[in-house]
């Protein structure tokens, strides 16, 4: 086998696992289908840490001075210009401490910036476990709530300032 062969052998060999690991990672969004996988926000978030991360390399740490991850704040009119039946949150948190505890918290608010309805889902790492990334999800349905000028708010509450971690979070809003 020559040099440009054997290249091109090892060539093709990395083309084909890189194409093999995106595949792995992959996963099918819908049209009205956001992430933060907290990947942009390494050095600009003083809380977005590097290291071992659900997906990629970063992920926001709650601590003792954080009650609120960053939150998907955005009014109905700027996501779409038809409504949706329901709107689903989903993050990944890791607890190191038996007893941290958070929330998944959807929220969508009216103009005049009134909650109009709070969906909130509690956690403890006593029921999904210590150090190990785990998915928790929220839904709300929004009958009789999607209006373009109200407001939908997604984020993790920490009301205990403990130290755990966040990772990859979805919110997807449904037909």
């Amino acid at each position: 086998m020559n040099m440009k062969s054997k290249s091109n052998t090892t060539l093709v060999f990395a083309l084909l696992m890189l194409g093999l690991a995106c595949q792995k990672e992959a996963k099918t969004l819908g049209e009205f289908t956001f992430i933060n996988d907290f990947e942009s926000q390494f050095g600009y978030n003083p809380n977005v840490a590097l290291g071992k991360s659900h997906s990629g390399r970063a992920f926001f740490k709650l601590d003792a001075n954080t009650e609120f991850s960053p939150a998907f704040i955005h009014q109905f009119k700027t996501i779409a210009n038809r409504g949706f039946s329901k709107v689903k949150f989903t993050a990944y948190v890791l607890m190191p401490d038996p007893n941290n505890l958070g929330a998944l918290v959807i929220q969508v608010w009216d103009p005049s910036n009134q909650p109009i309805k709070v969906e909130q889902k509690n956690f403890t790492a006593k029921e999904a476990g210590t150090n190990r990334w785990v998915e928790l999800s929220l839904e709300l349905p929004l009958a009789g709530l999607y209006t373009p000028e109200n407001q939908i708010r997604c984020f993790v509450h920490n009301p205990g300032f403990q130290n755990y971690y966040v990772d990859d979070f979805t919110v997807e809003f449904v037909q």
